[in-house]
């Protein structure tokens, strides 16, 4: 017996999208009335970069689709279709960018409407997450892995999507300044040590992105 956690995929996806919708509002839409779920493998194709992973790893994404939506009137619902799609590694990159930025969007912005204002730790610790990472070479792979002339002349039908990573890039910089900028406001004294590194290793971050 093989047990997964997988991840529910909404059916509204128009009220996730809309800023005026409040998140607690979409918090409910994104784990109510739903009968899509999904689950992620990640694996090498072919031989594996030892220099930069990020060049070889391909995800297998399971999606499960139940024959009524969950909660329902019972705990579990059997799976009436299962579908698997292999997920190239810049598409994947393209999705783990996306899917952090809207996780830095939507806790930024719990915070500038106050409804988390009387503890920034939650905060700290994403804003340090995502940029001690990049700090340390995170978003540098990619680019490494998939905007250098060799990248780009294998792969000439890659062109949209590699810009696509380069602007979901750019927008993390903007969100990123977004957030120290509230984090910036509530953080307390004997946290400013915290903050101002965070600001130099954010300017170390945007300078290293290719513009």
């Amino acid at each position: 017996v093989q047990i997964y956690a997988v991840t529910p995929i909404p059916d509204n996806r128009d009220v996730l999208q809309m800023d005026r919708v409040p998140d607690r509002i979409k918090s409910f839409y994104r784990v109510n009335n739903v009968r899509k779920f999904r689950y992620d493998r990640p694996f090498h194709k072919g031989p594996k970069d030892k220099e930069n992973q990020f060049k070889s790893l391909w995800i297998e994404r399971t999606t499960l689709t139940l024959t009524h939506s969950l909660p329902g009137i019972s705990r579990w619902f059997e799976v009436e279709r299962r579908e698997l799609v292999e997920v190239s590694p810049l598409e994947n990159a393209i999705q783990v960018v996306e899917n952090k930025n809207q996780e830095l969007r939507t806790l930024i912005s719990q915070y500038q409407h106050k409804q988390m204002h009387g503890n920034i730790n939650l905060l700290s610790m994403c804003l340090n997450g995502v940029i001690d990472a990049a700090a340390n070479g995170g978003i540098a792979r990619y680019q490494e892995a998939f905007f250098e002339k060799d990248y780009i002349t294998k792969h000439p039908g890659d062109a949209e999507k590699i810009t696509q990573l380069k602007e979901l890039m750019q927008e993390q910089v903007h969100v990123l300044g977004v957030g120290l900028a509230v984090h910036e406001k509530f953080v307390h004294p004997e946290m400013r040590p915290l903050h101002k590194k965070l600001i130099d290793q954010f300017q170390m971050m945007r300078s290293s992105l290719y513009h």
